[in-house]
């Protein structure tokens, strides 16, 4: 059963960093990062005008608008996790 949840956590890390997201947007495929991660990414990228993700290309490069649903559920998480006491 423990099992069941982890494809929604695996949602709730940035592909590029590894890490839990951290101020998480949404590119227009639909993938969520971290705004750094993905615009270090992107500025690597820029002389070239494309603008890459695992899946798509885009040109030219898209606004980030923040990811408000997973933003409001990491700070839930962090919040939890900070007042968790575990007794093992």
């Amino acid at each position: 059963m423990a099992g069941s949840d982890q494809p929604d956590q695996d949602k709730l890390f940035c592909f590029i960093c590894s890490d839990l997201l951290k101020d998480p947007v949404t590119i227009p495929c639909g993938h969520s990062y971290c705004t750094n991660c993905i615009k270090d990414h992107w500025d690597g990228e820029d002389q070239s005008g494309t603008h890459t993700c695992p899946q798509k290309e885009f040109i030219p490069r898209p606004v980030l608008v923040k990811n408000i649903m997973l933003a409001e559920l990491l700070a839930s998480k962090k919040r939890k996790s900070e007042l968790c006491v575990c007794n093992f």
